[in-house]
């Protein structure tokens, strides 16, 4: 019943965009080092921590914003060491569920004119881990400084939306298709096993690239529903990801060549036009419960779309004012915020019609882990649960799940004698709360 209700909420909040005055707030600018902003996202469960990626000449990099927007905010500058390669003109982020994000990169290799050597990378956001270990100029012999993972078949990626786990929905705009990457198992911060990778090319959902112009992805998790900026044909499509099937296995190119897990085919999937008309350059999108809202690039508005049924409605636009308009993204507020290009500035509309998703207070959960560090066992305890289920989960630095489990017993012993010595993210849920915390493993 509160899914419903707050569902409903925000889907009505959204056409609220279209009466009262928005007020288009500043948050971050040149003077923040936004040099050329393409993209952004909100951390989750960090809702007030936004990353703007910049699109560089030959690489990228990120403007991290903690307390967005109050009087406490800071910024700080990242660039990988490596970035060159592994953020290389980088256009599109989109952040995961478990402590990593995913990034595009508009080119079609760094090593030769006839290589195709490119794809997405994965990403912890960490900030301590991001831009942050294995810095170094290339050192042979050393770590690829921090990214987790890459895959190299899609050149020209033009945008990128998260699934679930390590899976992301990627646009090829160089073979002018929709692929769905799923880089499983990470490889150590800076490494460069990536084997076990598994990709997914949609080869009956062309697109079309349309250079220096991102074409967002978003994924309506809820329903399966990718919604697709196809930039070069000025149009908006959506690919039920439920659909499709195995088309036969693909043969990874001599141009890119890379041992993988599974390099595959999907067809007969089905897609629908959105909107094909009334968009002159289509850039950024987002979704949030039966409404899609677009950027264009060109006239500096962002268009709202009612997609509860097809063909889609559109019921009004936020004039922004300039130009540029790059990627945009719903907070779960019910707040927009974009990138513009040109004006190098982060914005977020404020409309005093628009009200925040109500939310639910939760139970405040009493977690205690010991001995903490641990070396052969740890003990996980919640003290003020009754009989409720728990779910205890443990990810690793680099966001890798390495435990997990849920019982109706308050206490959880762990064996972690055959662990990797380091540091652990700990997350105990019960009773619609979350608690998470570090241990440590010695």
């Amino acid at each position: 019943m509160l899914a419903c209700c707050v569902s409903a909420e925000a889907q009505s909040q959204l056409d609220n965009y279209l009466t009262g005055t928005n007020t288009f707030t500043v948050i971050g600018t040149a003077s923040d080092n936004l040099t050329s902003p393409h993209d952004l996202d909100f951390v989750p469960g960090r809702p007030d921590e936004w990353w703007v990626l910049n699109k560089e000449a030959n690489g990228g990099s990120i403007v991290i914003f903690f307390d967005a927007g109050k009087v406490t905010q800071s910024v700080q500058f990242r660039r990988d060491s490596h970035n060159e390669h592994f953020m290389a003109r980088s256009v599109a982020l989109a952040m995961g569920d478990n402590g990593t994000f995913c990034s595009a990169q508009e080119i079609k290799n760094t090593a030769s004119a006839s290589s195709t050597f490119m794809g997405p990378a994965l990403w912890s956001n960490d900030t301590s881990v991001f831009a942050r270990v294995n810095q170094n100029n290339w050192v042979t012999g050393q770590p690829l400084g921090s990214h987790l993972d890459m895959l190299h078949q899609s050149p020209f990626g033009m945008g990128v939306a998260h699934d679930s786990a390590n899976v992301y929905w990627y646009f090829d705009g160089y073979n002018g298709n929709i692929c769905r990457y799923d880089f499983e198992m990470p490889h150590a911060s800076g490494g460069d096993d990536h084997s076990d990778g598994r990709i997914y090319r949609y080869t009956d959902v062309s697109v079309v690239r349309k250079p220096n112009i991102p074409s967002h992805l978003t994924l309506d998790k809820q329903n399966s529903w990718l919604y697709i900026v196809d930039g070069g044909n000025n149009k908006i499509l959506r690919l039920k990801t439920t659909s499709g099937i195995i088309g036969g296995n693909l043969a990874v190119p001599s141009t890119a060549n890379e041992p993988l897990g599974s390099y595959k085919s999907v067809v007969n999937t089905t897609t629908e036009v959105v909107a094909s008309t009334g968009l002159t350059s289509p850039c950024g999108i987002d979704y949030r419960s039966g409404r899609i809202i677009v950027s264009d690039n060109a006239d500096g508005k962002i268009y709202i779309y009612d997609v509860t049924a097809m063909p889609a409605v559109l019921l009004g636009s936020i004039n922004t004012g300039t130009a540029g308009i790059m990627g945009v993204r719903i907070d779960d507020n019910n707040k927009i915020w974009f990138v513009n290009q040109s004006t190098k500035q982060l914005i977020r509309i404020d409309n005093p019609n628009v009200l925040a998703v109500p939310t639910v207070a939760s139970k405040k959960l009493d977690v205690i882990a010991y001995p903490n560090p641990a070396h052969d066992m740890i003990t996980v305890k919640a003290n003020n649960i009754g009989a409720s289920t728990i779910t205890v989960a443990i990810t690793d630095i680099v966001g890798r799940q390495v435990y997990k489990t849920t019982t109706r017993n308050s206490t959880a012993n762990i064996d972690v004698s055959n662990w990797i010595k380091g540091i652990y993210a700990l997350t105990v849920s019960a009773q619609g709360g979350t608690v998470t915390q570090k241990i440590a493993v010695e």
